[in-house]
């Protein structure tokens, strides 16, 4: 006889009826998984926030780096050698550009790739965020549909330098020739934290003081002196993360040598940490016979060619450039030029840097077909070269020759309270994208379209 399979309501071991058995195993169940959810819910409450850098999601078709330009050079100083050993040549490269890039999924139409180029003691870090971590130009501009390239100045950051000339120096030097070893050493130019400071957001008072005796004070604060009060007035304060402070460096942990003055604070920016030696000097200079002065410095030698090198590579650009680079762009055109492709020059965009066309021999008539602007914040002074420059060209065009826009925006003057306090850093200010815009809408009215078939 088949025997009958038990059925679980009939289990006569258990006092408690099926249904209600059935409910507490559900709820044991229930209770459970609500625990595990719960544990889990406060394991994600526990972790810390991320802030997001990017003020949306950014889409991409692609992004990379690359070097350009750069020449090799032989030599016996590559590196020290060994006590008791003899130094061997080596080949190194030198004057090489680093170049970093982002291309929009969606492109502006028919808009010419950017380039962008960082100041003194800069590297490219400046454009692409902000000390208190928001969105940067480089991203911003990829944003609006523009296709943007970064760069590390020739000589500066991922660059790289010529560590062989200080090599050579102190091997001179230690053979007893002092003279000419001394003479071989680079001044390495840089800005300091506190003199990023007194250049951008405040003073350092009182006058004649140190960062050991006086104190820094920020334009705005009771106390700030009226030395510049012809270009700007006290009703307001920088528009710049100035609170964005490594607490660490704040309380001085770790510190090397004496203390400042104070505010401790104002010796703590996030921004501090984006500053770096001018290691371009280690690289050679050059000559131009159509400039004044013909000698060339370093700096204004290897970023323009390679500069010069990239807008030809892509084809054609608009060329941004930030205070000491400012001429690095002028000297590139120039270059372009001389190689017969001022044509590739797409507009040329100098913020608070040197405008001078003697300086880079060129002329006015160089700029008939290159869109050319001039453009400064709060703070500074206006630029007498950069409004004689623009005032030349524009003298063409009131004689009929050449028909590119050229002009000279002064954000203090726009009567916009939001370009109040904009510093000469602006591309990292609380007002950065603003300024950006108008960056953007200047190009957008006046650098025209790139043409597919020759781009």
């Amino acid at each position: 006889m088949q025997r009958r399979k038990p059925d679980p309501r009939e289990d006569s071991t258990s006092t408690v009826p099926y249904n209600l058995r059935m409910t507490h195993k559900h709820l044991v169940s229930t209770l459970t998984l609500l625990l595990l959810a719960m544990v889990a819910t406060g394991a994600e409450l526990d972790k810390p926030k991320v802030k997001k850098f990017l003020s949306k999601p950014l889409v991409i078709e692609d992004q990379g780096s690359f070097f350009i330009g750069g020449v090799p050079k032989v030599t016996d100083y590559a590196t020290v050698p060994p006590p008791g050993q003899t130094a061997a040549p080596n080949q190194i490269t030198i004057g090489q550009m680093y170049v970093q890039f982002e291309i929009p999924a969606k492109k502006k139409a028919k808009a010419p790739p950017v380039i962008m180029v960082h100041g003194s003691s800069h590297t490219a870090a400046c454009l692409e965020s902000t000390p208190d971590g928001r969105e940067g130009w480089y991203p911003y501009f990829v944003r609006k549909g523009i296709s943007t390239y970064l760069v590390d100045q020739a000589g500066r950051g991922r660059s790289g330098f010529d560590e062989s000339v200080i090599h050579e120096a102190a091997a001179l030097i230690a053979k007893g020739d002092v003279k000419d070893g001394l003479a071989m050493v680079p001044a390495f130019g840089r800005i300091s934290d506190n003199g990023a400071w007194t250049n951008w957001f405040g003073h350092l008072v009182p006058d004649g003081s140190t960062i050991l005796t006086g104190t820094l004070i920020r334009h705005g604060d009771p106390g700030d002196p009226p030395s510049d009060d012809a270009l700007h007035t006290d009703d307001y304060r920088p528009a710049y993360p100035l609170a964005a402070v490594d607490a660490n460096i704040a309380a001085r942990n770790g510190a090397i040598s004496k203390s400042p003055a104070g505010p401790n604070a104002y010796y703590a920016l996030e921004y501090y940490k984006q500053l770096v030696p001018n290691s371009e000097v280690t690289l050679p200079g050059s000559t131009c016979s159509t400039c004044d002065p013909t000698a060339i410095a370093p700096a204004n030698t290897w970023t323009p060619l390679a500069l010069a090198d990239l807008v030809e590579k892509l084809g054609g650009a608009v060329v941004a450039t930030h205070s000491q680079s400012g001429i690095m762009g002028h000297h590139m055109v120039r270059i372009l030029k001389e190689r017969g492709h001022l044509d590739l020059v797409k507009g040329l965009i100098t913020i608070e840097g040197s405008c001078s066309l003697p300086n880079s021999g060129l002329k006015p008539e160089d700029f008939d077909n290159i869109p050319y602007l001039a453009l400064k914040g709060d703070y500074t002074a206006t630029s007498t070269v950069c409004q004689a420059t623009v005032d030349a060209i524009n003298a063409r065009r009131a004689a009929g020759h050449g028909t590119a826009k050229a002009e000279y925006i002064k954000l203090d003057e726009l009567g916009n309270p939001v370009f109040k306090g904009t510093t000469h850093m602006m591309m990292l200010g609380t007002n950065n994208l603003e300024v950006a815009d108008v960056i953007l809408n200047w190009a957008d009215q006046n650098i025209p379209a790139k043409n597919p078939k020759k781009n």
